[in-house]
């Protein structure tokens, strides 16, 4: 230990030395001519009046007395806990070795035994038996602590912390009585997983204090996007190791609904057909029941027969309801008494049924095979309406047949009544200025959308500078001619695309994209250069080159939308699969272009959600397309939407504020978080209810905790390995003491104590001027 003084008002040494100086000088010059004084007084006065002054020169320089001495501290370790809802499973433990660790976690067999798994298996008695067979993983973990004599152990070498966590990390105790005890009294509540998260927050509150290492005993699920391994390599590299323990097994015995494949819009009278994607474990060859129920009603069951592993039940039901709303689907597949959780036999979604049917008008000037097929699609579709202008046709053809008409409607009555307009290669100069005008405010006013199916001869070439070319969602060079693209080259979904239903026509991420590549040869392509500032791309080219083309894109303009493909070869999917998936893929992008309108009954105000049913803790995306009393777009900083929730009818709507889209003047957009599950009712402003829609949006519950009940080994393994630690199992748990480091940590520890406001420097202050002053009164000097 090292003693030396400091000043906390320092000033230079050679600023010190001449205020000593100065004090000196001053005191020589008054007493050198004191009369009637003898020089031995003088001395004697001037030496008490330099100690007086220069002891509080030294009280302003506030010294303090510092020292410095070095200390050996135990090293800390962090115990995490985990308290997600999976800890809270009952595992089937049927291998020897299985309920041999839970034996030894229970405390029913030493920890240190050296019977083999099969011996422990046999000695167990019955009321031991149930014992582990009711013991949840939780359980297990909190036991496995208290019983097992390695943290007593380990806690005289180190001070041991336990935390629990989830989606947050919570500090519990040390290792102390009180705490190991409370231990037994934990709950597996936390909704989710974040392991990163956790080891993370459990770093950073430990501040100065040295962290020897940490144990993790968990199950390994987690259902973060945050990866573990930045933060994990990081503890290696600063010498942290972590040591991860598992709980549960790998393989319980299970059934769980994995996905649901269904439509999310759907028209009265519809037949609905949905694909139900199954896995089971141990239940093979036996029955259950999946059952479907709409808005609580059960209208369909069926007895299935588990195969083991992935299996695929299609089902269907009739849409009978008469009213637009957003309807409830719950699938459920009957839980076994001996299942590790039934919360996976479940799924629930949210669809909207519409009654109204959808008016499409489909302009044409070419015979080309997309068109053939698209007008079958068009005129089978009992939920569609459709009118038909074959502009190479003579004039009688309208007058034969019901479905065609001459031309685009100038009056505005038979004009605004669609909700979808086709326009294929057709040349601009066939529309009048009035009917091209018509067309446009059809678009921007009235929200009906524009679906552009490009072509060779006139689409989009003959459309600069007309108003069509201002609707479209992507720019184009008139001047070029289409481009040759190699016959390998397919359609590549962008990331939008991939999150869009328009383009979801498989069930799998790789069997949609096997679909889509079968669109080959696309041949030639228009000169699309690139999408306009506000538009989505759904999809572009596998050619490398061509990744930022705009082969399928899409944007608002003004209430309604603009759609533009760049192929007429969609149709090639239809190989060895007929109408299977081109159906699919007409039958969704006119869904998509005309649901709004639909749902939006015509208004000046339109609200609008990007989707029909969310997850709990998403973003719900909202769209306001806000016009005035004349259909021009309102300029504003902002539009207020409400949000209420249905099942509450005591809450107070959430007020969320949308924030205009530059690229589309009155256009307003923004998000709101979906929390818990329920169905929620968007509308606008008190002052715009009549101009206004209201829309409905459901939010459901996906437990990613209890979606796969596997314990996750590997990835515990690989945790332990980056850090640098080690995966136990509950048997090995004893080399725990021998691995984590316990030497002593060694720190230097500075400390200060300030002396200038001493009593005895007081003291000394005092005696010297007051001392001076008697003398001083004694000679009779001034």
């Amino acid at each position: 230990m090292t003693d030396f003084i400091t000043f906390g008002r320092p000033l230079p040494v050679f600023l010190i030395i001449i205020i000593a100086m100065a004090v000196l000088l001053l005191t020589f010059f008054l007493y050198r001519r004191a009369e009637g004084v003898n020089k031995g007084m003088r001395l004697g006065l001037g030496l008490l009046r330099v100690a007086a002054l220069l002891l509080i020169i030294f009280v302003l320089l506030e010294p303090n007395k510092s020292k410095t001495e070095t200390i050996s501290r135990k090293q800390h370790v962090a115990v995490l806990i985990d308290v997600s809802k999976s800890m809270s499973l009952v595992d089937q433990r049927k291998r020897p070795a299985d309920i041999a660790d839970a034996a030894k976690a229970l405390g029913l067999v030493a920890h240190d035994t050296t019977q083999s798994d099969n011996d422990i298996t046999f000695s167990l008695d019955n009321k031991q038996r149930a014992i582990i067979e009711t013991a949840s993983r939780l359980g297990l973990s909190a036991s496995l602590i208290r019983k097992s004599p390695v943290f007593s152990k380990l806690n005289e070498d180190v001070d041991i912390n336990y935390y629990t966590f989830g989606n947050q990390v919570n500090m519990i105790g040390g290792n102390d009585p009180e705490t190991v005890k409370a231990l037994g009294s934990l709950k597996a509540v936390e909704s989710g997983t974040s392991i990163a998260d956790s080891l993370e927050a459990v770093i950073n509150s430990r501040g100065e204090i040295p962290l020897s290492a940490i144990t993790l005993i968990s199950d390994g699920i987690d259902t973060s996007s945050r990866r573990t391994e930045s933060i994990v390599n990081d503890l290696g590299a600063k010498g942290i190791p972590v040591y991860t323990i598992a709980v549960g097994i790998p393989d319980p015995d299970d059934v769980s609904i994995r996905s649901v494949v269904m439509q999310d819009v759907v028209f009265t009278g519809d037949t609905v057909p949905i694909r139900v994607q199954i896995r089971s474990k141990g239940y093979e060859k036996r029955e259950a029941d999946i059952v479907l129920k709409f808005n609580g009603e059960e209208l369909y069951r069926k007895s299935i027969l588990l195969k083991g592993g992935v299996q695929y039940e299609d089902l269907e039901f009739d849409v009978l309801s008469k009213d637009k709303e957003a309807a409830n689907i719950e699938i459920s597949v009957d839980a076994f008494a001996d299942e590790s959780t039934a919360d996976n036999n479940i799924s629930k979604r949210s669809l909207r049924v519409v009654n109204e049917k959808i008016n499409v008008l489909c302009i044409e000037g070419s015979a080309r095979w997309e068109f053939r097929y698209l007008r079958a699609i068009l005129k089978r579709d009992p939920r569609i309406n459709a009118k038909f202008i074959a502009t190479r046709a003579k004039q009688g053809l309208a007058q034969l047949s019901p479905d065609y008409i001459s031309r685009f409607p100038e009056d505005p009555a038979e004009a605004f009544k669609y909700d979808l307009v086709i326009l294929g290669d057709v040349d601009a100069a066939f529309f009048t200025e009035v009917e091209m005008a018509r067309l446009e405010e059809l678009i921007r006013e009235r929200g009906a959308s524009l679906l552009v199916l490009c072509g060779r001869r006139f689409m989009p070439a003959s459309y600069v500078g007309t108003n069509i070319e201002n609707i479209l969602p992507v720019k184009f060079d008139p001047d070029a001619s289409w481009i040759e693209v190699d016959d390998s080259v397919h359609p590549v979904l962008t990331d939008d695309g991939r999150s869009s239903l328009v383009m979801s026509i498989e069930d799998t991420k790789e069997k949609n994209d096997h679909v889509w590549a079968r669109v080959a040869p696309l041949n030639l392509l228009p000169p699309l250069t690139s999408a306009k500032q506000g538009a989505t791309v759904l999809a572009s080219l596998s050619d490398s080159d061509s990744k930022s083309y705009p082969l399928i894109s899409w944007q608002r303009y003004g209430t309604g939308k603009c759609m533009v493909i760049g192929t007429d070869n969609l149709w090639r999917v239809r190989f060895k699969t007929g109408d299977k998936y081109h159906w699919r893929i007409w039958s969704q992008a006119i869904q998509f272009m005309t649901l709004s309108r639909l749902l939006g009954e015509h208004k000046r105000i339109r609200l609008e959600t990007d989707r029909v049913s969310y997850q709990n803790g998403s973003q719900v995306r909202i769209y306001a397309s806000v016009m005035d009393e004349s259909y021009e777009p309102v300029i504003q900083s902002a539009y207020d939407v409400f949000i209420s929730d249905m099942n509450d009818s005591s809450g107070t709507p959430t007020q969320v504020t949308l924030r205009p889209n530059p690229a589309n003047p009155g256009q307003y957009e923004g998000y709101f978080t979906a929390g818990k599950t329920s169905r929620y009712i968007l509308k606008p402003p008190e002052e715009d209810s009549d101009s206004a829609n209201s829309i409905e949006f459901q939010v459901a519950e996906k437990n990613f905790e209890m979606a796969q009940p596997e314990s996750q080994l590997k990835r515990l393994k690989d945790i332990a390995e980056l850090s640098g630690g080690k995966h136990l199992g509950i048997g090995q748990l004893a080399e725990l003491d021998k691995l984590i480091n316990k030497d002593r940590h060694t720190v230097t520890v500075k400390s200060s104590v300030p002396i200038w406001d001493h009593w005895l420097l007081m003291f000394l202050i005092v005696t010297f001027v007051g001392f001076e002053w008697i003398l001083r009164r004694k000679r009779d000097l001034a």
